[in-house]
This record gives structure tokens, C-alpha cells and sequence, in this order.
């Protein structure tokens, strides 16, 4: 799929859910978005944004390299994609692997 449909389809489910959480990490709820960025509570700590950008950027990482999709949060440091990785690596496993 392409970057933007993959950053629709997230952002579509993580919306409609209302949060994403990776078993063993921590839950990331949705706040709001605007015309660049999505808002997300974290479990341990302020509201934050995160760029749509980044995002996509992310959802490139995984098709470069799919085991970020298994590797954890870390694995997208590689990318430089830091301090807001966690939420990110939890947006992108809201669809599947086959997607990207």
C-alpha cells in the first residue's frame, strides 16, 4: 500500500478505537488531530503531538526493514524517529504487516 493510505488507514482506526496499545507496552489514547499532526495522551506522561511526517516516515522504516514491526519502539531510532517513538511504533501495529 502507499505511505498516505497506510497514514489514513492508522489514523482512521486509532480514531475510531480511541487508543492503541501493544500488549506489553504502554496505551496511547487519541486526543485530536489537525492538519498535521495527531494528538495522543500518553499512559506515563503528557499530551503529545506527533507529525504526520513522522509518522510516514515510520510507515517507510517498515517497509524497508519489516522487522521494526516486531523489534519494538527502539527499532525505529535507526531512522531517527526518538523520544516519540513508542507512540509511533504502537500507531503502525494497528494494521497489519501485509499492508506495508
Amino acid at each position: 500500500m502507499e505511505t498516505l493510505v497506510i497514514l489514513e488507514t492508522i489514523l482512521q482506526i486509532f480514531r475510531e478505537d480511541g487508543y492503541t496499545h501493544v500488549q506489553g507496552y504502554n496505551r496511547f489514547g487519541y486526543i485530536k488531530e489537525t492538519n498535521s499532526s495527531v494528538i495522543v495522551s500518553r499512559q506515563d506522561g503528557q499530551d503529545t503531538s506527533i507529525a504526520f511526517d513522522k509518522i510516514k516516515l515510520a510507515i517507510d522504516a517498515v517497509k524497508i526493514d519489516r522487522s521494526i514491526y516486531h523489534n519494538g519502539p527502539s527499532s525505529l531510532r535507526n531512522f531517527g524517529i526518538t523520544h516519540i517513538n513508542s507512540p509511533i511504533w504502537s500507531l503502525l501495529r494497528l494494521v497489519p504487516l501485509s499492508d506495508y
